[in-house]
């Protein structure tokens, strides 16, 4: 029988021979403490509503007594897919960060009483409330997109990604599709994900601020 959670952040030891981090920050809970934010019925309810069979909670908040709480949900790459970047890492090509997670799909859903609402799903693209929150083709990303690496953060009190496309060459590689990664954080004076973008100031500082959705 096929187990009805995989966790996703498991592929990366597969791959690299490294278990995957634990960090806490402002009321985020990783890996191992999220069980303390999602419980066995929220697993079966997410299960159910998202049709989803195998699919791992790499991190989880409270937002408060009435607001709910955040997770971060991401299913796993397909066997071959797997099978492939393994061989890739283990040939000296492109190999995944050790203490993220690899995926094929990542979402942030929000958990409010018996409903799960999904507010950020990243596959072939990024969307958010409002479409797309970025197009990845303007931001460099080339080649099939093969899946995602990346890890779960915190901001503002609530759960946070920065995530690399993984692409597929048509020489047969895979390598990280953007340097430096994607992140997506919760914009407290938008009440909505959007992506963080940080540049070079003229005195070589950073100037980081959200950017408005790609839309659709």
């Amino acid at each position: 029988m096929r187990r009805a959670v995989a966790v996703v952040a498991g592929l990366a030891v597969a791959l690299l021979g490294a278990a995957a981090a634990s960090r806490a920050a402002a009321g985020v809970r990783h890996g191992d403490a999220v069980p303390g934010v999602i419980h066995p019925s929220d697993l079966e309810r997410i299960k159910r509503i998202l049709n989803l069979e195998r699919f791992s909670i790499i991190a989880a908040v409270r937002l408060g007594a009435t607001d709910g709480r955040e997770a971060i949900i991401a299913e796993p790459l397909p066997d071959e897919t797997l099978k492939k970047v393994k061989e890739v890492c283990e040939a000296g090509g492109f190999c995944p960060d050790p203490v993220g997670f690899v995926a094929s799909r990542v979402r942030v859903v929000l958990l409010q009483d018996k409903d799960v609402e999904t507010v950020v799903t990243v596959e072939k693209e990024a969307r958010g409330a409002r479409g797309r929150l970025v197009d990845l083709r303007v931001l460099g990303v080339e080649g099939d997109l093969l899946g995602w690496n990346g890890r779960a953060e915190a901001s503002d009190g609530h759960v946070a990604l920065s995530l690399t496309p993984v692409t597929g060459r048509p020489d047969g590689t895979i390598r990280p599709g953007l340097d430096p990664p994607l992140l997506i954080r919760f914009n407290p004076e938008q009440d909505r994900f959007q992506v963080y973008d940080c540049v070079a100031g003229d005195g070589g500082e950073a100037m980081c601020d959200f950017k408005e959705e790609a839309g659709d």
